[in-house]
């Protein structure tokens, strides 16, 4: 029984408008190739930056302020910014589901 009720929220989920809306946006983000060449020079130069602290060399700050550029950069797109407020309604959304959920387990406790 559990099951089938935690299977009915998924799907609800997954029928949501927030998150159909989410995907949505994720596939038309995902054909934007500045979008996606900035996203992978940031991680990219995430990656570097960590190895570069990792062994105590300092020159990875210097590739932080290059980060902090690109996601400026990122974060000044129409599309990226649409992207991340749709994302945040569907985190929100799962947020407050978690939280009803939570409340009803420590009223039946």
């Amino acid at each position: 029984m559990i099951n089938k009720k935690i299977d009915e929220l998924f799907e609800a989920i997954k029928n949501s408008n927030e998150y159909q809306e989410y995907l949505n946006i994720g596939e038309v983000m995902n054909q934007d190739e500045e979008i996606n060449k900035l996203v992978s020079e940031i991680k990219t130069l995430q990656k570097k930056s960590v190895n570069l602290e990792y062994n105590n060399d300092d020159s990875y700050k210097e590739v932080d302020k290059l980060i902090d550029e690109k996601v400026k950069e990122l974060n000044k797109r129409p599309l990226y910014q649409e992207y991340l407020r749709r994302m945040n309604n569907f985190n929100d959304m799962l947020s407050e589901s978690s939280s009803n959920i939570e409340e009803y387990i420590n009223s039946k406790i």
